[in-house]
């Protein structure tokens, strides 16, 4: 008996030797699989992300029917996603098809919510599917999962409206290769999110009017260069040249900055208020206000040049950023350790307080 068993031990061993180094099956993406290969390869994915995506937690600042979020996720499908998967109503480029996989077409009816967060967070290992570029933002992709859950709400106009700002934005009969020009033409630029009058779009993104020259500077240098972490922006800000940079900056920086929020549902903004101005020396809260008001007439920016304004931004973003510096990651910038420490003993329920309180501040 232990014969017969050794012998089918090695047996195994010199046939999965021979079809290691002798590599039978063809990996060719010009030639399909096997019957059969193709349906287990795609129903073992569907099964594994069903499984990671069970039970995950939409976070309570998330509204996956907001259409400022559904934008956002149009925006970035727009960029990152339709290259390979085409659009509502803009055909994939025939160099798709000789992949094996081939990119889906894309359908709301494809995966759940979840499924569609877990997909854009993590990606597919041997399909060329990246994860998040962002590579700590769990935040993020909850903007994919609601544009990508209402996908087949979309005709061309709508989608080239969300995504780029106005219909006809994409000048092509189908998708573009290798960033040609005319495919997504210059002046949508950043206003495809944060708006021509840089007030974001009605909550597509955060609000940059106003804001100080040095900040953007700042912040847009961080995100090209790595140190600050986002799958929305590292890829945009990566090509930016310093020129470009300082040419964005200044034109932000010139907009009206009188700007007010939109509140999320939750949080109480007179105790987020008391917490901003004076923190809470019992649990080793800084002020808020500090750093961030006494600056302008009206003091809602702050007095150094080096630090956002936040009062008046949407309570969706400061929840966002609040959770980035405690949580991670942290950004990689001069004074990100001051955020970090500010932010590390604060609680669910005092984040929700002060982005309450800062997003009521300001002119309508």
């Amino acid at each position: 008996m232990k014969r017969w068993i050794w012998g089918g031990l090695a047996a195994l061993v010199v046939a999965g030797n021979a079809f290691y180094w002798l590599a039978p099956y063809n990996i060719a993406a010009s030639v399909p699989h096997l019957p059969g290969v193709s349906q287990v390869l795609h129903q073992y994915m569907r099964n594994a992300v069903a499984v990671r995506a069970m039970g995950k937690e939409i976070p309570r600042q998330v509204d996956l029917d907001d259409p400022g979020l559904i934008r956002l996720g149009a925006g970035h499908f727009a960029t990152g996603c339709m290259t390979c998967h085409g659009a509502p109503g803009i055909p994939r480029n025939p160099v798709v098809e000789g992949m094996r996989p081939a990119p889906p077409t894309l359908t709301s009816e494809d995966f759940d919510r979840r499924e569609f967060w877990w997909i854009a967070r993590h990606g597919f290992k041997y399909t060329g599917m990246p994860a998040w570029p962002g590579e700590g933002r769990n935040d993020e992709p909850w903007a994919m999962a609601a544009f990508l859950s209402r996908y087949d709400d979309f005709d061309r106009a709508g989608f080239e409206e969300a995504a780029l700002g106005r219909a006809g934005a994409y000048d092509s009969a189908g998708v573009r290769f290798g960033g040609l020009p005319g495919a997504i033409p210059q002046e949508v630029g950043c206003a495809r999110c944060h708006g021509e009058d840089g007030l974001g779009r009605d909550g597509t993104a955060p609000k940059l009017a106003g804001q100080s020259e040095g900040w953007l500077t700042l912040v847009l240098g961080a995100y090209a260069a790595g140190h600050r972490e986002s799958g929305f922006m590292e890829p945009m800000a990566a090509p930016l040249s310093d020129e470009t940079i300082a040419g964005i900056s200044q034109r932000y920086a010139g907009m009206d900055a009188a700007w007010k929020g939109d509140p999320l549902p939750f949080g109480d903004a007179a105790r987020g208020a008391e917490i901003a101005r004076r923190g809470d020396e019992h649990e080793d809260i800084a002020s808020c206000a500090s750093c961030h008001e006494g600056g302008e007439t009206d003091g809602l920016s702050p007095e150094r040049a080096d630090t956002p304004r936040i009062a008046g931004q949407d309570g969706y973003w400061i929840v966002n950023w609040l959770e980035m510096y405690r949580d991670g990651p942290v950004p990689e910038t001069p004074r990100a350790h001051l955020m970090q420490a500010a932010a590390e003993r604060l609680s669910d329920d005092n984040i929700a307080d002060l982005a309450a309180y800062y997003a009521s501040l300001g002119a309508e």
